[in-house]
């Protein structure tokens, strides 16, 4: 045989049904895709996008602070409602729903975020642009993603697709300060998701670990004492200035390097009340991150001697509370286990049979800052997928695509087919 001939087979026996193969398995094929029901979820979704958009419009101007996600959940209930399902609000306000499977099939959980970031009184009204973007605050993070989720479900259930596994569908409330809906419904659900899949992130790569985010405030006190009276007194304010210029020696991981780590100190910060006096009590936020689980311990610690160095040197009280603590999935090499499972591929196909161009090298990454986080250091099979393209998420500025988001929401129904397995 020749070489061009070789070659040709070579080519040819990288790529079946149109998915490049890799050495990690998958569960989906061009075939799934092609079956009669799940063209049909295809095509409602693109027969049904304008309401789609108009829905996406409707839920981003429903106020969802952290913590008061109500009234977001009460619409996504009785959206999923009409469909059969019995959707219920669980002891910290996720909106659970699942979606029987005919049975001896894996359960399947999605979750996207209901909360944002935005108090209320911000200014929701989306601003619909020529170039094909919805600009509003909460339109990317993580709106578009509960739309998707909804629509998904109606697609899955206008088609008749049925799964052998159980799906279920949560909208997570108090994502935003420290996953605390996810991390409360494995807490009490344990055993029950085989694989865990957050829909909050940008259209690939896929992200298959967890970064480690230690948030802590750190806290100075002392009597005080007036400016007249003030010399040779302790100082909580000196403390924490020193403090402060102590933590940003301690040394980092070079920002190329294969696993970074990276801290920012004060992005809240309090201290006194007046301008002539030493201030009782001066606090400041540490936000510490890495997927490096002894890397994340060692950080932490040499921040902790920085600030109790300081407090002993001033003669200040000094605590340390937790504002959160998600732990870290870890380095690359340690979630090998993690890549192989058909779970990463196969959303990694997904997105390529979408028309999505992923990184080469990096179709997934062993990284993550989602709901998929608490799912990861459980050990239960878990991923971060994308809802749109979009930006200048946790900012007033925030944008999405429009169009992207078909991809979001295709993506949710192949993923359902593919994983919690079609019925006969």
């Amino acid at each position: 045989m020749n070489r061009v001939i070789v070659a040709a087979v070579v080519a040819l026996s990288a790529t079946i049904g149109g998915i490049a193969q890799t050495p990690f398995p998958t569960r989906f094929s061009a075939a799934l895709a092609e079956r009669a029901e799940v063209q049909e979820a295809l095509a409602y979704i693109d027969r049904n996008f304008d309401r789609h958009v108009a829905e996406w419009i409707r839920i981003t101007e429903i106020p969802s602070p952290s913590g008061q996600e109500a009234q977001r959940a009460a619409y996504v209930g009785g959206e999923l409602e009409k469909l059969g399902l019995v959707p219920q609000v669980d002891g910290i306000g996720n909106l659970v729903a699942r979606r029987p499977g005919t049975g001896g099939g894996p359960t399947l959980v999605y979750a996207a975020h209901l909360d944002t970031v935005f108090p209320l009184g911000t200014d929701l009204t989306v601003r619909r642009q020529p170039d094909g973007t919805l600009h509003a605050p909460g339109v990317f993070d993580n709106t578009a993603s509960v739309t998707n989720m909804l629509q998904a479900a109606r697609a899955l259930h206008a088609a008749g697709i049925r799964t052998r596994g159980d799906v279920i569908f949560i909208g997570t409330a108090q994502e935003e300060i420290g996953l605390k809906g996810m991390y409360y419904w494995l807490e009490r659900n344990k055993g029950v998701a085989d694989m865990l899949i957050a829909l909050d992130a940008a259209l690939g790569p896929v992200n298959y670990g967890a970064l480690g985010i230690y948030w802590s405030r750190m806290t100075f006190t002392a009597a005080g004492a007036h400016t007249n009276n003030s010399r040779g007194r302790p100082n909580p304010a000196r403390a924490a200035a020193q403090c402060i210029t102590g933590i940003y020696t301690v040394p980092l991981p070079a920002p190329d390097a294969p696993v970074p780590a990276i801290y920012n100190v004060g992005g809240l910060m309090t201290a006194g009340d007046v301008v002539n006096a030493i201030p009782a009590e001066v606090t400041f936020s540490v936000d510490l991150r890495t997927v490096d689980p002894q890397l994340l311990a060692s950080l932490d610690a040499a921040i902790l001697e920085k600030c109790e160095s300081a407090a002993r040197a001033h003669q200040v009280d000094f605590e340390r509370e937790w504002i959160q603590r998600s732990e870290a999935g870890g380095r690359p090499e340690d979630l090998a286990d993690r890549r192989r499972h058909p779970l990463v591929q196969t959303a990694v196909d997904v997105l390529r049979h979408l028309g999505v161009t992923l990184p080469p090298g990096r179709e997934a990454i062993a990284t993550g800052s989602t709901d998929s986080n608490a799912g990861v250091v459980q050990g239960i099979p878990s991923i971060a997928v994308g809802r749109s393209r979009g930006g200048d998420q946790h900012t007033l500025q925030e944008w999405s695509d429009i169009e992207s988001a078909q991809i979001g929401a295709k993506q949710i129904v192949l993923l359902t087919a593919a994983l919690a397995e079609l019925a006969d």
